[in-house]
């Protein structure tokens, strides 16, 4: 009976766009080769004419597991890396990993099974988990789970709301829908979401299946600039598209380069100490500080980064490992990083009592206890 089930599981295909990512590629596709899917499962490795030896190592992993297909191109950018990707796979449903993140080894199984039970689901995401470099947890990045939520705050110009790392896809709707614009390489995945909800649902599950990699050479973070122009115009047409007046998307000022990297640094730092990871912190305050050496916000942060790693004995969350599921902590009740934000709650309480102002309590439970204002960019 249970090779039965299995024999009706359909075949999936793992697609990996790389560009330059020597360092991280064996991680990525060993969680892929340590998925708990039962169904056939192929994985195609497409580099994008890397100036590293990604594409060697690509090979290197193929020559090893039949499993694999390893092709390069000459540099053609993100969307059409991802379109050629789509043509080269032949089966119906696609699973789509980044090549310097790793996946829960759930993450086939689960959004499998559940495009399998929802008919009207064209794809279908789950929660993620940001983490260094050298694989140590920052913190949870969250999802809405529903399709309204979802479809709602990318035609409200919110950050984005679906991953395009660890999605499983229909084939066939995604490319119903256009597949992606090559008009947009550095926002190709806002606007495939966009299009595919009006051909189906797009649905996030509440399980961890991505671990995010966060760091300084990854497109999200040298593209940022012109990811979010793109994401302007990308917007504004689909509403247009469907009679809705242009709008601005939220965080449209483009600061300087500088400030923009300080406030990505920033953003990360703190949610690291957020969420009881301290010694994460440290390393990106490491980096941070080199570069942004006068900035009393990363020194206050790093005080705090290091007496949080007293206090706590490092981490709350382990270090990932592909094939393992994260046992995820959170922020201890004794901490640094909780005290001070209780104490700048109670100056703030203390500020608008005396100045005879008001101040809403969600805003309070909000704020943290250092000045940073940064918020992410999509």
């Amino acid at each position: 009976m249970k090779n039965d089930s299995v024999n009706l599981l359909p075949a999936v295909t793992v697609v990996i766009p790389v560009y330059n990512l020597e360092r991280y590629l064996r991680d990525t596709v060993e969680s892929v080769l340590k998925q708990t899917y039962l169904g056939a499962k192929s994985i195609i490795i497409l580099d994008d004419g890397s100036t590293d030896t990604s594409f060697q190592i690509a090979m290197e992993l193929a020559d090893k597991d039949q499993s694999i297909r390893a092709l390069t191109q000459k540099n053609q950018g993100r969307a059409k890396t991802r379109n050629r990707l789509l043509d080269l796979a032949e089966t119906e449903f696609i699973a789509w990993i980044d090549g310097d993140d790793i996946a829960s080894p759930e993450w086939i199984n689960d959004q499998v099974r559940f495009l399998l039970e929802h008919d009207a689901c064209v794809a279908v995401g789950g929660q993620g988990y940001a983490m260094t470099g050298q694989r140590h947890a920052i913190a949870p990045i969250e999802h809405p789970l529903s399709h309204e939520e979802i479809h709602q705050r990318h035609l409200s110009g919110q950050a984005n709301a679906f991953f395009q790392s660890c999605v499983t896809v229909r084939k066939s709707a995604v490319v119903e829908a256009g597949s992606y614009d090559e008009r947009f390489p550095c926002a190709e995945d806002y606007s495939l979401w966009l299009r595919l909800a009006e051909r189906g649902e797009l649905w996030n599950l509440e399980t961890v299946h991505l671990y995010y990699r966060v760091h300084a050479s990854s497109a999200n973070w040298t593209a940022n600039i012109q990811q979010r122009q793109q994401g302007q115009q990308i917007l504004n047409e689909q509403r247009a598209a469907r009679g809705l007046p242009a709008i601005h998307a939220v965080d449209t000022e483009i600061p300087p380069l500088r400030k923009d990297d300080w406030n990505r640094r920033i953003y990360w730092i703190n949610l690291s100490l957020k969420s009881g990871n301290p010694y994460s912190a440290m390393g990106m305050l490491f980096i941070a500080l080199q570069k942004h050496p006068f900035s009393v916000v990363l020194w206050v942060a790093a005080v705090t980064a290091l007496v949080d790693v007293i206090i706590g004995f490092g981490n709350q969350t382990p270090r990932f490992e592909a094939g393992k599921k994260a046992r995820l902590g959170h922020l201890p009740q004794l901490s640094f990083y909780r005290i001070g934000r209780k104490i700048n709650h109670l100056r703030r309480r203390l500020f608008h009592r005396n100045h005879g102002t008001t101040v809403n309590r969600s805003t309070l439970e909000d704020s943290e206890s250092l000045p940073i204002r940064a918020k992410k960019q999509s």
